[in-house]
């Protein structure tokens, strides 16, 4: 399964204990139906408390035997809360709040989608679905700054919205540089990432390549006649370069390596309170200093992250990273040597 954010966890792992009403589930288990890897294994054992702990038990009992805690479903004739794909639906619907919350410009047009939602439902699962959506909403944060926002980008929302459900391409004027550019696009999925929202598409002129269009940049956008085939393959492939970086690099699809770099022990606290992606760790090294170990793409991203610490780092491996900071290095000495 591809890598999941801290939300997306949580939210994955209520879902599962509140449809499966009949059926217990220690932590090993739920990491093993998620594929989410040993060392997460306390970040899990936290996410379980805290849903076990969620106005006071309601909808998530735990019971201890032994050393082992056992959770399951709280929620009294949970059954009738089984409906098709309900673990992405209670994903899709915290998801849609929180964007509500953070771009104001969207807030109404997603309100209205979620009243549809919820209108959709018996009502009995109406009530239910928003209470639970409304006890994990206040958990969930999306990192870094709210996005700046423009009057018409509700509208322009609704659209890739709406394309995407119904598997229509779009026409988008995209500025750049040069001249703003016409052009249809298949859009797959709407990314928030640091301050910017982006929507990311597949390609049309190469088969299997993804990029993203950084939202702000769209100019105007409309439904085409023309429909797609989402291809499940291709939005895995989407989701890991969006989890990686590569997405807002390159359409490429990320070459992941071992990276070793030394700090500076006075880095520590920094690189712990902002890690470059979940993957890394950090161990003590000779002379008091300490070593970064991670799993990463060598692109412009990472390049930049390790510049930002030139002066109390060093870079181990791989060799092709090494090379680059030694070539950027003798460039700035070059025009700098005055």
């Amino acid at each position: 399964m591809a890598e999941m954010t801290r939300g997306e966890r949580t939210v994955q792992l209520f879902a599962k204990i509140i449809s499966n009403p009949d059926k217990r589930f220690t932590v090993s288990e739920l990491m093993t139906l998620f594929e989410i890897p040993e060392g997460e294994r306390r970040n899990v054992q936290r996410d379980m408390r805290f849903l076990s702990e969620m106005d006071g038990g309601r909808y998530i009992s735990v019971e201890n035997e032994g050393r082992t805690a056992i959770y399951r479903s709280a929620l009294r004739n949970a059954e009738r809360l089984l409906f098709p794909n309900f673990e992405n639906t209670m994903l899709h619907f915290v998801f849609l709040k929180r964007i509500a919350n953070i771009y104001p410009a969207t807030s109404e047009i997603i309100t209205q989608l979620l009243e549809r939602i919820e209108n959709s439902l018996p009502s009995r699962e109406q009530k239910s679905l928003r209470q639970l959506g409304e006890g994990l909403n206040s958990k969930i944060l999306f990192m870094g700054t709210p996005p700046t926002f423009e009057e018409d980008a509700s509208d322009k929302i609704r659209v890739i919205l709406q394309a995407i459900h119904d598997h229509r391409k779009i026409e988008v004027t995209y500025m750049t540089e040069d001249a703003d550019k016409q052009s249809t696009r298949i859009p797959l999925m709407i990314i928030i990432y640091e301050d910017e929202l982006y929507v990311g598409c597949e390609s049309e002129k190469v088969e299997g390549a993804t990029y993203t269009l950084k939202f702000r940049r769209i100019k105007n956008v409309k439904l085409s006649k023309e429909s797609f085939v989402e291809n499940p393959k291709i939005l895995d492939k989407l989701r890991r370069q969006v989890a990686s970086g590569a997405a807002f690099m390159s359409g490429q699809e990320p070459k992941i390596e071992d990276v070793e770099i030394e700090f500076e022990s006075r880095a520590r606290l920094y690189l712990q309170e902002n890690p470059f992606n979940r993957s890394m760790r950090i161990s003590k090294a000779k002379d008091g200093k300490i070593t970064v170990n991670m799993k990463a793409e060598i692109n412009q991203l990472l390049f930049n992250w390790v510049v930002s610490f030139s002066n109390i780092a060093r870079v181990v491996k791989p060799v092709s990273l090494r090379k680059r900071l030694k070539e950027y290095a003798e460039y700035l000495t070059e025009i700098y040597k005055q």
